[in-house]
């Protein structure tokens, strides 16, 4: 059996799809990674999880018709070479796009996995408003074609019922994209209060009531660090360089810019903290439950499914600096807390959230 799994971002396919190709290839299949980096920049990556890889040339971020147009018939040309049984897509532009060129290449079984709603979904603005049209459109005629759905959210699943973007019968929920728990292990909390974010640099995951909260705690805590990784993002709402830097030079929080491998990070804090207004299912928030590290997130869709309230972490109103900022608090001043929901985060991941429970989920719902 021949799957092509497509993506908008290489790395993600390794990331944070590498296991469920893993899982894919020891059952048998053939696994094809489609995305839009030069071989060169991915290629190798593919080829150390046993698949094998194709690009499509294209933008991630590109909102222009023609574009789409010229990407539904770059998608067709990579699947009649790959001739796959099976389509798995996720991402706007491949489920959009590519969903459109499976349906019109008759590929056998089409299936697609919402990771999250994109940032159009839930920001103000015409051209959002024009996009978020446009995406309900192309959402509902690829998933009414598609054999399942698969779904990271529960929020997600209702905003796409009732805007009839997919049939009840084609959803299928999973609980986010499953951490591999023999990559990230339980590590001990160290005893210095480090706070840690991981994150695209957009505002919408709540970087400015991270460097917020920051100088709140600070106030108090002086010497609680605040760190933050991830890259620089070419989104409308990314945060600038200049703003970033402006962060740095105040000292409110430390910048370590993207880094391919987050667990000596996650081993270095004793706090985790994802202040986001949206997410599928918070894929950093798991890896760091995953190492043992108490949680500080939001209620937002997608946070706030993966803490239980003063068991593995503590959940914040959205958008609220203030509250942010007093269950960080609560943490650095209790360190016995910190270590309780450290270890209740790892058995909750452990038991919830490893990706061997998810891959199978998936693999057996393709009927691989």
């Amino acid at each position: 059996m021949k799957i092509a799994i497509v993506s908008s971002a290489g790395e993600s396919l390794v990331k944070f799809r590498g296991h469920l190709i893993q899982e894919w290839i020891r059952r048998g299949c053939d696994v094809w990674c489609i995305s839009i980096e030069p071989s060169e920049e991915i290629g190798s990556e593919i080829a150390k999880l046993g698949a094998q890889y194709y690009q499509v040339d294209g933008s991630r971020t590109g909102t222009s018709i023609f574009e789409g147009i010229s990407m539904i018939q770059k998608y067709i040309t990579a699947f009649r070479h790959i001739q796959p049984d099976i389509c798995f897509l996720y991402m706007s532009k491949p489920i959009a796009f590519g969903g459109i060129a499976a349906i019109k290449s008759r590929i056998n079984k089409i299936y697609v996995f919402q990771t999250g709603l994109e940032i159009a979904f839930y920001s103000k603005g015409v051209k959002n408003a024009f996009l978020r049209v446009v995406l309900k459109t192309l959402y509902r005629y690829v998933q009414n074609h598609a054999h399942a759905v698969f779904f990271m959210s529960h929020s997600d699943i209702k905003q796409m019922l009732a805007w009839k973007c997919v049939k009840k019968e084609k959803v299928c929920y999973v609980d986010g994209s499953g951490v591999d728990m023999d990559k990230f292990k339980y590590n001990p909390l160290p005893k210095e209060a480090v706070v840690l974010m991981t994150a695209r640099l957009v505002w919408s995951k709540g970087i400015r009531e991270y460097a917020n909260a920051a100088k709140i705690v600070k106030e108090k805590y002086p010497s609680t660090r605040f760190v933050l990784v991830g890259g620089m993002d070419e989104n409308s709402e990314a945060l600038s360089k200049e703003e970033l830097d402006g962060l740095v030079a105040q000292g409110i929080i430390e910048y370590m810019g993207y880094q391919k491998d987050v667990k000596p990070y996650l081993h270095m804090c004793s706090i985790f903290v994802l202040p986001s207004y949206h997410e599928g299912k918070g894929t950093a928030i798991l890896e760091a439950q995953a190492v043992g590290r108490p949680i500080v997130t939001t209620l937002a869709p997608g946070c706030g499914e993966t803490v239980i309230d003063n068991y593995n972490g503590l959940r914040v109103p959205i958008k609220n600096s203030v509250k942010l900022a007093e269950a960080i608090n609560y943490l650095v001043a209790n360190p016995d807390e910190r270590e309780r929901m450290g270890r209740n985060a790892y058995d909750h991941c452990k038991k919830t959230f490893d990706s061997r429970i998810i891959d199978k989920i998936i693999s057996d719902t393709m009927g691989i």
